[in-house]
């Protein structure tokens, strides 16, 4: 197993160096693009491409992932700290060493406490350098789950475990009255949805406890119009679900509905408005279903006119394409271009083409002479 464990490692090692050379050609988010294109998952692929950027500065650390004596998760805390407060090649060294037999959960713990003290002195409290480095990722797991993963700061973090232990706690005393079977971590689950999404009720209303928050939740579903029936319902971004789930959802919200690509639905505006409208916005959720550069969440990202506005580009559906703010601006700023799959109709977010180099000058024989 400790072989096979660094063969492992070796492997992602290879791999990220190879990120890093191809992120100095072409760029951290060509790297993020070209990993999620072999089949990666687009959290990972940004995450690698993050963390061969950040060993770029430390080459023993880039080493050490290389050839598997650290681990490319452990490498990409040491960068995220180094960016954060930089370390001397002894504080390299430091954590190079305990990095090679220190569990990952014991690493980071080790590496957050020596960034602790190389920052003693920037005149920051432990709460203010905590609060600072504060993040809440939510991305697609496997098997079509959602994983959260969030840091916050002591104080925040406490706050948040004496909500969710008084919420589960209430919940397990419906568990006592009506016997569902249901677990310490599905509670937990449990509470935390109740309460992102529901807020208290108002004082002196009936309903005791929380009611609903608003939110907005797009489900798409066929209409078989022979069988009178609908079929392949989903989310936006093709996730299936269940006929039952469907009804479920519907019994609790307002229904909005829309037909797309049917007529009498704006889908194809043309010249008429710059900005497409709200229909279209949701058919392109469902037709591109992320960012064509990164894969982000459709609904992170703006609606892009392939021919532009500007050139006499019409603001029909098959002229938009969902784009993220950041991969915005490559194609905006940095020269980027849009290519369509015509296996698949997809687009693909290309880097622009690296400028050819010139050949040397000849000299004349004089001119070789003159210069010896």
């Amino acid at each position: 197993m400790g072989e096979a464990d660094l063969l492992r490692r070796r492997a992602e090692g290879y791999l990220v160096g190879l990120v890093a050379r191809y992120g100095e050609l072409e760029g951290s988010g060509a790297a993020a693009t070209v990993c999620h294109q072999l089949g990666i998952s687009a959290w990972r692929a940004r995450r690698l491409a993050k963390t061969a950027e950040g060993l770029k500065p430390l080459p023993r650390v880039l080493d050490a992932v290389q050839h598997g004596r650290l681990s490319a998760e452990a490498g990409g805390l040491v960068a995220e700290s180094h960016q954060r407060a930089p370390m001397s090649a002894d504080h390299q060294q430091e954590l190079l060493a305990l990095g090679g037999w220190q569990g990952q959960d014991e690493f980071k713990k080790t590496v957050a406490a020596r960034e602790d003290q190389r920052r003693a002195a920037d005149g920051m409290s432990r709460a203010e350098r905590q609060r600072a480095r504060r993040s809440l990722k939510v991305f697609d797991g496997t098997g079509g789950m959602v994983v959260l993963h969030a840091e916050l700061d002591q104080t925040a973090g406490e706050r948040v475990k004496v909500a969710l232990g008084a919420m589960s706690a209430k919940m397990l005393g419906d568990d006592i009255a009506f016997d569902p079977i249901r677990t310490f971590d599905q509670r937990n689950a449990d509470a935390l949805v109740a309460l992102v999404t529901q807020q208290p009720a108002e004082a002196g209303s009936p309903d005791c406890g929380i009611r609903p928050q608003k939110t907005v939740l797009v489900v798409s579903a066929d209409y078989d119009a022979i069988e009178g029936q609908l079929k392949n319902a989903g989310l936006i971004d093709g996730t299936p679900i269940g006929l039952d789930e469907l009804r479920r959802l519907a019994c609790e919200a307002e229904i909005v509905p829309m037909i797309f690509a049917a007529d009498g639905q704006p889908l194809y505006m043309g010249r008429a408005q710059r900005a497409p409208t709200k229909a279209q916005k949701l058919a392109l959720y469902r037709r591109d279903r992320g960012c064509a550069g990164c894969g982000i969440r459709p609904q992170a990202c703006d609606a892009h006119h392939i021919v532009p506005w500007d050139l006499n580009g019409p603001t029909n559906i098959d002229n938009l394409v969902l784009l993220c703010p950041k991969c915005h601006r490559k194609i905006h700023k940095h020269g980027h271009t849009l290519k369509e799959d015509p296996q698949t109709g997809r687009h693909r977010l290309l880097p622009p083409p690296k400028p050819a180099t010139r050949p040397p000058p000849q000299l004349s024989p004089d001119q070789e002479q003159a210069a010896a």
